[in-house]
């Protein structure tokens, strides 16, 4: 549920504001000035080929602008401190020169270790599903895998500004079945989440720990 609502308020909200701008003025004369909404632009007045921060002041120039605020410093991260951090071996080393203990999932660790370094390392690279799947266990995926997940992210984003948003700016039908579409898959993808902790995961722990005492039972026999 925490989920779906994250998801959902903003966009109500936008939806709210975008196409009942004028009986929120009439509910609400003296709180709310929305004046300036029939003036928002979509694109900047130059078109809609831009580059990252330019064309500030329309809805697109701004989205692409705050996406990149948070793409830089993240691209930085990950590549200097968060790759390493859920790694089952990990680079970083202490003082007597063990490796620090895996730590902090990410994102980008969860997204590919449900298949798409499979994918990533053999249309990309070249690279052996065994390999792939070691990595995948090992939660120690390579910096070029990173870059080509974050590469595609970055083009969905724009694109979803470009494709979707626009259709919301310009179509109230439209906002509202990507509203709708939003709901399904937020829902869906939670279930999915939640029966997963509550019992793939919890199943995979015990069978680990049978396994671990059938092998010392084993051992002393």
């Amino acid at each position: 549920m925490t989920g779906l609502f994250i998801h959902l308020l903003p966009p109500m909200v936008i939806y709210t504001l975008l196409w009942h701008h004028q009986e929120i003025k009439e509910a609400w004369p003296q709180l709310f000035d929305l004046s300036y909404i029939e003036n928002i632009k979509f694109f900047p007045e130059r078109g809609p080929i831009f580059l990252p921060g330019t064309g500030l002041g329309s809805v697109a120039g701004n989205g692409i602008a705050l996406y990149f605020l948070w793409f830089v410093p993240y691209v930085i991260w990950m590549a200097t401190i968060g790759l390493d951090l859920p790694r089952t071996s990990r680079r970083r080393k202490k003082r007597d020169g063990t490796p620090y203990p895996p730590k902090y999932d990410t994102v980008f660790h969860s997204t590919v270790r449900g298949g798409l370094a499979i994918l990533i390392g053999k249309v990309c690279w070249g690279r052996t599903r065994e390999v792939s799947i070691k990595q995948m266990e090992e939660n120690d995926f390579e910096l070029r895998d990173f870059l080509v997940y974050m590469l595609a992210h970055g083009l969905a984003a724009v694109l979803s500004i470009y494709v979707l948003a626009y259709q919301c700016f310009i179509s109230k039908e439209a906002h509202l079945c990507i509203i709708a579409g939003l709901i399904f898959l937020c829902t869906h993808r939670g279930s999915k989440r939640y029966t997963y902790y509550s019992t793939a995961m919890y199943g995979r722990t015990i069978r680990k720990n049978f396994d671990d005492l059938m092998t010392e039972d084993a051992k002393t026999k």
